[in-house]
């Protein structure tokens, strides 16, 4: 039970950012870890307690607060304890921070001494070397600069399962820029136009709209009014991330880009996801094949397993409204509570090659 009081004491002071506590707080807390009364009583309930807040009195850990009164418990204890706080004193040579000053700042760490580690000082070390020859430096992937000063290629990733402490960067407030190191988007299929400067860009959600899209243009053959120079298989919501490739292939901001997938709530999800994503760039859906969808459809596909979420098929009603096309809108609304959707491979090669492929709707 000491061990739990201790966290207690760790986790009090840490969220609420407070030092006193009561005796009836820290009990509460006990039978909730032991997950009700009779799990607190079976691992000494009371006196187990108060030989673990006595033990960690004895530690300097917690003090009684003498003004306060007894709780009519036997063994008694005070109804009112403090928390004491450590101060941690810095561990770094403070005229070693004054030279680097002149190109990080340690603002945070005089703030936080609790930061201040032989690890993290070892980072410091290469990341300010590394910042005193920026000028002559070539740019790399985050994970090659990462491997550089971190010795860990994956140091800076997100979400890490070993949960190691990565905000180095963070404390002293520096970039990627700063680095100069990128992080690269990975590389999406796609077929090109033979033409130097991309102007017209489709996305396609699924694989075999994709070919078909393909085959279509290899053939010269406009779909709905549009002849792409650039045609990308998105692979779902996949390409939310791996659209960071385009910088590699064209100039983003001067793109047409139409997007077009599944009329579902997930085609929805990541139309709305990808275009907040990219809410610089100019992004429309291809209308003119989700009308065609609509119309060519005649048969009822359920639509299993997927989450709905209103705002992702507002997102896209407000796009269909803004082109007149309501009557489309109230479809989808239709197909959204029927639990019903339209797989955009309905729109295949033979349908395309049948000639009444045009930009109407």
């Amino acid at each position: 039970m000491y061990n739990k009081i201790i966290r207690f004491m760790d986790n009090y002071y840490t969220n609420r950012k407070r030092k006193r506590f009561y005796i009836e707080e820290l009990e509460e807390h006990l039978v909730h870890s032991y997950k009700g009364k009779s799990g607190y009583e079976k691992n000494g309930g009371y006196l187990s307690l108060y030989r673990g807040l006595i033990k960690a009195k004895e530690a300097g850990l917690v003090k009684e607060i003498k003004n306060s009164n007894y709780n009519g418990m036997n063994p008694p204890l005070r109804n009112r304890w403090e928390i004491v706080i450590k101060e941690k004193p810095n561990l770094w040579d403070k005229s070693e921070m004054l030279k680097m000053s002149d190109l990080l700042d340690f603002s945070y760490y005089e703030r936080h001494p609790e930061y201040q580690n032989h690890k993290e000082w070892e980072y410091i070390i290469n990341i300010y070397k590394f910042l005193k020859k920026r000028e002559n430096r070539q740019w790399a992937s985050v994970e090659e600069r990462s491997l550089e000063l971190f010795y860990d290629e994956k140091f800076l990733y997100p979400r890490r399962k070993d949960k190691i402490d990565n905000k180095v960067l963070i404390r002293l407030n520096i970039s990627n820029e700063d680095l100069k190191m990128k992080k690269y988007g990975e590389m999406f299929i796609y077929w090109k136009r033979g033409i130097e400067k991309i102007k017209k860009v489709i996305i396609l959600e699924n694989h075999s709209t994709f070919f078909s899209y393909k085959r279509a243009c290899e053939m010269g053959i406009n779909i709905f009014g549009q002849m792409p120079d650039l045609l990308i298989f998105g692979q779902g919501k996949k390409i939310i991330n791996s659209f960071s490739f385009i910088e590699e292939l064209a100039s983003p901001l001067e793109l047409e880009i139409l997007y077009f997938g599944d009329i579902d709530p997930e085609g929805f999800k990541i139309y709305r996801s990808f275009k907040e994503r990219y809410k610089d760039l100019n992004i429309k859906l291809q209308l003119e094949a989700y009308v065609h969808l609509l119309n060519i459809s005649n048969r009822k596909y359920p639509c299993v397993g997927q989450k709905k979420n209103y705002k992702d098929l507002n997102f896209v009603l407000d796009e269909f409204c803004s082109h007149s096309l309501d009557r489309y809108g109230e479809k989808l609304k239709e197909l959204w509570a029927m639990n019903n959707r339209i797989p955009q491979e309905l729109i295949n090669y033979e349908y395309i090659l049948k000639g009444d492929i045009h930009g109407d709707y």
